[in-house]
């Protein structure tokens, strides 16, 4: 027997469909929108609507909306204001109207697109009485009146929304395959993430939290949820059904999809050094962290809603122990991927993942923070950090990896061995590959760098520092102009922080061609710079096309800078 059928719903009945609260934000580009219309203007074929119905016994009951919110909301939107999508689907004949009825206005008059268009969407009497008030001739008002009455005519008529018929898969087995159903249905077009498809799958999975002011962290939570609601009311392109702020505030109840995107949020923002702010790195991390606190394999997040009352159970201390390792991580990882620049990001996190990030929160989660255990995972995370990016450790079967995390067959409590350290960072050196522009690696791995040595108490001469080369790139691309580049000018060995100031009007200056009074010794020095015999040969093999010599030179400093980062990240681990 099958778990579905087929239907159709008249557009009139349209509002028998409820968007989930927790739908995804409108993607669709105008573009596409005008596309859809154009296609029910020519009758085609158009994709269905997945709905769940909230009573199977009722034949006019509610119909959740599961999958097809772009086709439902440009309907939506086309029943509402017609003009919008007809006026560049039928641009001249528009136009013609337009100008026809502009000629008829005395010189002068302002007359503007955005006015005409005011008067079609407007009612006859309106019409009238601007026509009877703006034109002179009573022929003028009359022919004006019948133009934009022709127009709205021919806009009304461009889809015949009172036969349209809108095709929608009603979905009839048990929720808790609503995931799995609407994966499979969302393969094609614009995909959903999983994470989205949980949204529009759980969302009658209901968590009660403590009353106001109970608990901080709670209200917290409850706050970001608002928060989410308030944003997306501001971006999406119609209203979220059934959301109230003040009755999310009296019941303070939420879904396990709100649940989850909001404890992500939380995580954003109160480890922001760990965590690039992305519109995925919420929900991720968010539904990740429910995998951890479940001990549930981050493949199979699809059952999450079968630990809805595990979590209810243990909210609080899903929070508390969120919150106090968010702490212990941000304040680590703040000093070690602060940036020097003076506008962006505040953190150069090019090295974190979001399996990397969750197998942190995964080997801390059940330890005692006042035991030695817990500090000394906490110690050798630094370090890990680090060596898993340059072994390429995150880079497949992440969800595999974080699982043995989870259950505690890996951990953080073994010192990565210097030795074990800088073989990992030669073999990493040598796979280098030429070219101009730094990669995240590099810039992440420059600032760790700098936040450990020659940057590591202030700023010095009270100067603004950015990443930059050191064999400027204006006398590279003088040397090495070919594609593919032979020089390594984008490696770990050309980049560091150097002061703004030389970097903008002397782009291809050295410090030492600027080294008045010595004001840059101490920072040649700490920042293992170029010697000035290095420089000179580095500048006389570029002249030369040695290229060769050019990138030995390069490399050598790499592993300079990499045994500089070893030691210092060594240093604390236990």
């Amino acid at each position: 027997m099958s778990s579905y059928r087929i239907d159709e719903l008249s557009v009139d009945q349209l509002d028998r469909i409820s968007l989930p609260k927790f739908q995804r934000g409108f993607v669709w580009t105008k573009k596409k929108q005008e596309d859809f219309v154009q296609t029910l203007h020519d009758g085609y074929p158009f994709g269905t609507l997945l709905v769940y119905p909230e009573n199977d016994n009722d034949k006019d009951a509610k119909l959740q909306l599961l999958d097809g919110q772009q086709r439902l909301s440009t309907i939506k939107k086309y029943r509402q204001d017609p003009l919008q999508f007809w006026k560049p689907l039928n641009r001249e004949s528009y136009t013609s109207v337009y100008q026809s009825v502009k000629k008829m206005l005395p010189e002068g008059d302002k007359f503007t697109e955005p006015i005409f268009d005011k008067l079609v969407n407007s009612n006859p009497n309106k019409v009238a009485y601007w026509a009877m008030d703006s034109l002179s001739s009573k022929e003028d008002v009359k022919a004006a009146m019948q133009s934009i009455d022709d127009l709205k005519q021919q806009i009304r008529s461009f889809v015949n929304l009172e036969h349209l018929k809108v095709p929608m898969i009603v979905y009839l087995g048990g929720s808790a395959h609503i995931a799995d159903v609407f994966a499979n249905l969302n393969k094609g077009g614009v995909p959903l993430t999983k994470y989205e498809v949980f949204g529009a799958a759980w969302v009658n999975a209901a968590i009660r939290l403590r009353g106001a002011e109970e608990s901080p962290l709670q209200d917290q939570l409850l706050q970001y949820v608002k928060n989410y609601y308030l944003d997306m009311r501001k971006q999406a392109e119609f209203d979220v059904d059934d959301f109230s702020e003040d009755e999310l505030t009296q019941n303070r109840t939420v879904t396990l999809p709100e649940f989850g995107t909001a404890l992500g949020q939380y995580v954003v923002d109160h480890l922001s050094a760990l965590v690039p702010e992305t519109t995925s790195a919420a929900p991720e991390i968010g539904f990740g962290l429910l995998g951890v606190a479940m001990n549930l394999d981050n493949r199979k997040l699809s059952s999450l809603n079968k630990y809805i009352q595990k979590i209810r159970d243990e909210l609080e201390d899903i929070l508390q122990k969120t919150e106090r390792i968010c702490n212990n991580l941000q304040s680590m990882f703040e000093t070690l991927l602060r940036r020097f620049k003076s506008t962006g990001n505040d953190y150069e996190n090019g090295l974190s993942s979001t399996f990397k990030t969750l197998s942190y929160f995964a080997a801390l989660w059940d330890l005692d923070p006042s035991s030695e255990e817990y500090t000394t995972a906490l110690s050798n995370i630094k370090a890990a950090y680090v060596y898993d990016a340059i072994t390429s450790a995150w880079s497949s079967h992440g969800d595999q990896r974080l699982m043995e995390y989870c259950n505690s067959s890996r951990d953080y409590g073994t010192r990565i061995s210097e030795e074990q350290f800088d073989q990992a960072f030669d073999q990493w050196i040598a796979d280098q590959t030429p070219g101009i522009n730094f990669g995240k690696d590099i810039k992440c791995l420059i600032t760790i760098h700098a936040n450990l040595s020659y940057l590591s108490a202030s700023v010095p001469n009270g100067e603004t520092f950015e990443l930059e080369h050191i064999i400027a790139r204006k006398r590279i691309d003088a040397a090495d102009s070919s594609r593919p580049r032979h020089i390594l000018g984008n490696s770990l060995g050309n980049c560091m922080y150097l002061p703004r100031g030389i970097n903008n009007p002397k782009k291809d200056k050295t410090l030492y061609e600027i080294n008045d009074h010595n004001r840059y010794s101490q920072l040649i020095k700490e920042s293992q710079y170029f010697s000035e015999d290095e420089m000179q040969k580095a500048m006389q093999a570029l002249t030369a096309s040695d290229y060769e010599s050019v990138n030995g030179l390069l490399c050598e400093r790499s592993r300079q800078v990499a045994h500089t980062l070893v030691r210092a990240l060594l240093k604390d681990s236990v």
